[in-house]
């Protein structure tokens, strides 16, 4: 699955289905719409109403505003960064819910004034809701971890 997401264009990133495997196809799609700055095809992967805490602590609420903030980083900060995962777990408490972890390095970002910084480390929690055929994300949230000593 991996595999296939990767080589899909930049837009084309499919909606997750039941067909294209378990909820972590929505992590695969978040990296995959990341490294391509496709803002639209990460937002695609939320459901319509989801909530989004992000590193540093902000509430985005509902698909739009979550595609619109990370729009913005995008454009700055987050356009030369790599983001890939590092473990994910994924724990079904229902056949259509499913609680996620996946760890996660970042690098190649750069601070505010245009600085590279160095990679980050960090973990993302979410809850998949299977919907409409596929699985979107209800609700995330993501921290910086500091790197393993």
């Amino acid at each position: 699955i991996a595999a296939a997401l990767l080589s899909i264009l930049p837009n084309q990133v499919p909606a997750p289905s039941a067909e294209s495997g378990g909820p972590q196809v929505v992590i695969k799609g978040f990296i995959t719409a990341w490294n391509a700055h496709d803002m639209k095809a990460l937002a695609e992967l939320f459901t319509e109403d989801a909530d989004y805490v992000n590193v540093g602590g902000s509430w985005w609420k509902g698909r739009r505003v979550i595609q619109t903030m990370h729009e913005q980083l995008h454009a700055t900060r987050g356009k030369t960064g790599t983001l890939v995962d590092t473990h994910i777990t994924v724990r079904m408490l229902r056949p259509d819910v499913a609680v996620l972890h996946w760890e996660w390095e970042l690098s190649g970002a750069r601070d505010a004034s245009g600085v590279l910084v160095p990679t980050r480390h960090g973990i993302m929690q979410g809850v998949a809701v299977m919907q409409g055929g596929g699985w979107r994300i209800a609700s995330a949230q993501k921290n910086d971890v500091p790197p393993p000593a």
